[in-house]
């Protein structure tokens, strides 16, 4: 059937570029459709003109649901999917994918809900639906009861199992399943056999009228009768079906009498296929190993999911939920089948995705778990797009998946609320825009505790929550479109469509370093937006893009039957001055009765227009306050209008005189509330105040200082600092410690205070007074805005003459950052003090160098030839072997490899192949050796290397990522004619190859054990037999032995002629 989608066009005009914090609640775009009350479902930004927007609820006849913006080719199947339920947008493409996960399929007790999605690419290519078909109705279940009616249980134990088979039977009585119930003791009985849950009153009451037979416990004996005829419940006779799944549930309270023959029973199960679990009742089936053994023997593998104990029959209620949920596992898989069915076709992946069901991403090690999704689940409710490891995923969430693999899916949640739709919305977060996923969003909308409804996580452990008080489906819909805010990091959007009576709100949670601000920035309630909305927030673009032409992201938020653009606010920096006329209290005044008058200037200036509102406390430390604006009163509030112009105002005020504490300044304290002011320039949009610029402020006034008879105090201070090392190893060293000191070789220093600026990447850790008093404060700034600052106290308030002061600092070191060469730390010493020495050092910037850890692993190798001697034309194959193998371990770095490989002795070749090559490596050059008489230095150590041989060497240029691997191979058959040379009939020699590493030694720092590897090839020389010697041998030995014999044979003969003379 053809379905029929509208595309949307908006043309904007152009503003002026400002910079951007987070979002104004005023629509500045509006777009409805008719009364689609769907409209605006979900949207996407495809490009700064256009928007995507779907209404999935819009219907056109009885077979199709969903509009989105072009026309599709749906497959029959495809009934009533709601298309459009769920959309998302390849930020590094122009695909999107469009999702509609409610394709209903009838099976006989049960509807199932199926989905599918297509992938549209930027020429509106639609891709082939995924998956291609439905996916089949869950097979039927047949479960039989075996129940134990021995005399050992008492008649309400009996009855409580009674009562938990029914509360089993009513959990299955909807779904495709039939059940049976027989007893067993020293005898069998069936008390029903399998049927369907038609009136589960009528199986309560038949249940209930089962007598217990009270006798020995023969359960070998009841499995074999419950499998086999005449007895066998699991066969058509006993109204079990073929294609049923077959469970059998075995409760007991004690050992089988018959024990010997239980394995026999059990295997006979086996061999039919019946499913078995095995509830043993009483704490010595878990304390007793016997006993236990034979539950284990009755139950299917594996046993943890099969076998359950309980200390009593009062706990069985206790292990129903389980047994439920493995029972309704097992109806899920065929029979030896332990592999979920994949609820997403991998075959078709022409648009560069992969499509896969994705459920979490663990943050520390930036890891995903996959798996596949069960037939039941809603697939495509929500979906998004991931990227890691230069692969694309599209990330599907399935907030019904229940029926899941204990031991094979990782559990998200420890504790999961039932019934809170978890993964009903799934959102990546990248954070940095490196094009890389680092953290997943998953959403629980329905969530509920005593504050708030839905709850969204980005870890295992930490969820982002709203307002309390408000039940609003927190999390109906997730986005990080952009960095809102202007630090640097993304941020994301969240929507409680269901807040203020249905009227929705959005929330704007601020992106870090590795991680999300769980407190959120800015709330925007629908009913600031646009009078009248409903479900404000159902929907949320996943990008921001520039509509309105001011270089600011412009977010799109769906309602119902609308969508509306809500364009990013400028934000301004405002300079505040504060100054004082006397700029000192003085301090030589004699009459005590008449308080000193001093004037307070404030000042602002800005880049745009706003009204600013203060207040000034004086001496704002101090309880009892030595400064006022009018008796009694040391508060004043006032109001300013600034432009584009500085703006000033004058406030007098009065201070004690001769007050008993004219060393310690006054710190009076400033406290600004902005409002900025509509820009014509920016359509009346009204700037917001920089997010990192504090609204309140101390400014000092000092006391005047007396010194001596000119009452001037000149300070001679002198500063300087010193590393604790001659250079940073990143990656090795976890702190670096900066030691300070200052001393002064003048008159009194009054509030001396010492300034250390140090680089992004390093964090402060404390401070190790040496000598004198010393307190510090430190603020680490973000990359790219700021520098981190240390400000000390040194000897406060006073630091007298000859005085000095040693400390030291200690930052730690992110062994992530990537620093330059050198950083650079700058000090500046000051003080209260109007007039300072000549002589004063007070400024001092000093670099140090930084080197980075590398780490790579050289493993070598060994090869084994002989050959033999007086035979110089022989060829013996090298084995294939890599030369060594290097592994960086650490981080990503380029490298040289040089590897000398030995090619020639005195006058002969040690290869066969005169111009030996390394794949991936190229000869530089042939290097003589350093010993021109190989004969000597042989006899004395048989190794062949470059020192008497001729080396080629192999210039091996590689840029290693981390974790990355190479091999390097020497492929060549070796040569028998450099052996004669050295004249040995019979030894043994080391052909040694060596591998150095060559990198930049200014910029990285090795810390691994070797930086060369040798690989050695063994070669053994042999003398071939010779049996010459043995010959000539043996003919002497047989001649002797001829003539022995000849010589006792002539004595005999003698002898025998004597004898008869």
């Amino acid at each position: 059937m053809d379905w029929d989608f509208c595309l949307f066009l908006y043309l904007f005009c152009a503003f002026h570029s400002v910079l951007t914090f987070n979002i104004d609640p005023v629509t500045w775009k509006y777009f409805t459709r008719n009364n689609d009350v769907g409209f605006g479902y979900r949207v996407i930004q495809t490009d700064t003109s256009s928007l995507l927007v779907s209404d999935p609820l819009v219907q056109y006849s009885n077979n199709t649901r969903g509009q989105v913006y072009i026309c599709l080719t749906l497959p029959s199947e495809a009934v009533n999917m709601s298309l459009g339920l769920s959309m998302t947008k390849d930020p590094q493409s122009s695909n999107s994918v469009v999702c509609g996960p409610t394709i209903p399929k009838q099976c006989k007790v049960l509807t199932t809900l199926n989905g599918m999605c297509f992938i549209m690419s930027g020429n509106d290519a639609v891709s082939a639906p995924i998956p291609s078909a439905l996916r089949n109705c869950p097979p039927e279940i047949d479960i039989a009861f075996l129940i134990d009616g021995s005399a050992s249980v008492e008649d309400v134990d009996f009855d409580k199992m009674k009562t938990f088979v029914i509360t089993i039977i009513q959990s299955f009585s909807n779904c495709s399943s039939q059940f049976a119930i027989a007893q067993f003791s020293t005898g069998f009985e069936i008390h029903s056999k399998f049927e369907a849950v038609n009136d589960i009153d009528s199986w309560r009451t038949r249940i209930g009228e089962i007598k217990q037979q009270k006798g020995w416990t023969y359960s070998a004996n009841a499995i074999n009768k419950t499998v086999y005829v005449p007895y066998n419940l699991f066969v058509s006779e006993g109204g079990a079906r073929q294609s049923a799944i077959k469970i059998l549930i075995v409760i007991t309270d004690g050992s089988s009498t018959d024990e010997p023959h239980l394995r026999g029973a059990v295997e006979k199960a086996e061999k039919k296929n019946i499913i078995r679990f095995a509830i043993g009742v009483r704490s010595k089936f878990s304390l007793t190993q016997d006993t236990k053994q034979q539950l284990q023997v009755i139950a299917s593998a594996p046993v943890a999911k099969h076998v359950f104990n309980v200390t009593d029959f009062d706990a069985l209620d206790s292990i129903r939920e389980q047994l439920e949920e493995n029972i309704a596992i097992e109806g899920k898989f065929t029979n030896k089948n332990k592999e979920l069915d994949i609820a997403v076709d991998e075959g078709n992946n022409e648009n560069g995705f992969d499509s896969q069901c994705c459920m979490s991403a663990e943050q520390k090690n930036k890891k995903y778990f996959t798996f596949d999704i069960c037939s039941l689940c809603t697939s495509g409710y929500s979906m998004t797009i991931a990227t890691r490891s230069k692969k694309k995923l599209v990330i599907l969430g399935a907030p019904r998946y229940r029926g899941f693999n204990f031991e094979q899916i990782f559990f998200l949640l420890s504790q999961p609320q039932i019934g809170s739709y978890f993964g009903a919305e799934v959102c990546v977060v990248d954070l940095n825009s490196d094009a890389k996923t680092d953290l997943l969003l998953i959403s629980a909308p329905t969530y509920v505790d005593s504050h708030s409804e839905g709850r969204p996580y980005f870890t295992f452990s930490v969820a982002l929550v709203g307002m309390a008080g408000h039940r609003g489906r927190f999390g109906s819909s997730l986005a990080s479109p952009a960095d809102l805010n202007g630090d640097g990091f993304r941020d994301v959007l969240i929507g409680a469509p269901l807040e203020e009576d249905r009227q929705g709100s959005i929330y704007i949670f601020n992106g870090g370093v590795d991680q999300i601000n769980p407190t959120y920035s800015q709330r925007i309630a629908g009913s600031s937006v646009r009078s009248g909305l409903q479900f404000f927030g159902q929907a949320l673009s996943q990008s921001s893009l520039d509509h309105s032409g001011d270089n600011l992201p412009d977010i799109a938020v769906g309602s119902k039957g609308a969508v509306l653009l809500l364009r990013s606010r400028p934000i301004v920096f405002v300079d505040v001055k504060v100054t004082y006329s006397p700029s000192k209290i003085s301090t030589s005044q004699t009459n005590c009765t008449k308080p000193l008058e001093n004037t307070l200037t404030v000042c602002f200036n800005m880049n745009l227009a706003a009204n600013i509102s203060y207040t000034l406390k004086l001496d704002a430390k101090r309880y009892n306050h030595r400064a006022y604006f009018l008796p009694k009163n040391r508060v004043l509030s006032e109001a300013v209008n600034v432009t584009l112009e500085e703006v000033c105002k004058d406030h007098p005020f009065f201070i004690e005189a001769c007050t008993e504490d004219h060393l310690n300044p006054l710190h009076n304290e400033l406290m600004i509330t902005f409002e900025g002011l509509p820009s014509q320039s920016l359509e009346n949009l009204q700037p917001v105040l920089l997010p990192w610029i504090k609204n309140t402020t101390l400014w000092m006034l000092d006391y005047e200082m007396n010194c001596g008879s000119d009452n001037l105090c000149v300070d001679n201070l002198k500063m300087d600092f010193s590393f604790g090392s001659s250079n940073i190893e990143v990656g090795i060293m976890q702190e670096i410690n900066v030691t300070v000191f200052v001393e002064n070789k003048g008159e009194n220093s009054y509030n001396t205070q010492f300034t250390l600026n140090y680089p992004f990447g390093f964090s402060y850790r404390r401070i190790m007074p040496r000598q004198g008093r010393v307190n510090c404060d430190s603020v680490d700034h973000m990359q790219g805005i700021l520098l981190g600052v240390t400000i000390c106290q040194v000897n406060k308030p006073l630091f007298a003459g000859n005085a000095s002061a040693v400390f030291d600092i200690i930052y730690s070191i992110n062994k992530e950052s990537n620093f330059d060469q050198k950083v650079t730390f700058s000090a500046s010493l000051t003080s209260g003090n109007t007039n300072h020495s000549e002589n004063s050092e007070l400024l001092k910037m000093r670099n140090i160098s930084v080197k980075h850890a590398i780490s790579v692993a050289l493993l070598r190798s060994v090869i084994y030839i002989n050959f033999t001697s007086g035979k110089n034309n022989l060829e013996k194959p090298s084995p294939s072997v890599y030369v060594f193998k290097v592994k960086n371990e650490f981080r990503e770095l380029n490298v040289t490899v040089f590897i000398r490989v030995p090619v020639k002795l005195g006058d002969e070749y040690i290869w066969t192949n005169k111009i030996l090559q390394i794949p991936d490596c190229f000869r530089e050059r042939d290097e003589q050796p350093t010993s021109t008489n190989f004969l000597k230095v042989l006899k004395k150590k048989n190794v062949l290397n470059c020192s008497v041989t001729v080396c080629a060497v192999f210039r091996c240029d590689v840029n290693l990522m981390r974790n990355e691997r190479k091999f390097y191979n020497i492929s060549s058959n070796v040569s028998s004619r450099w052996i004669e040379q050295i004249g040995p009939m019979s030894a043994s020699f080391q052909l040694v190859s060596t591998a150095s590493l060559d990198y930049d030694k200014d910029e990285y720092i090795y810390f691994s054990d070797s930086l060369s590897s040798v690989p050695v090839c063994e070669v053994e020389v042999y003398e071939e037999p010779s049996i010459l010697k043995e010959v000539i041998g043996g003919v002497i030995g047989g001649l002797l032995i001829m003539s022995l014999i000849t010589a006792a044979l002539y004595k005999v003969r003698y002898t025998s002629l004597s004898i008869i003379l």
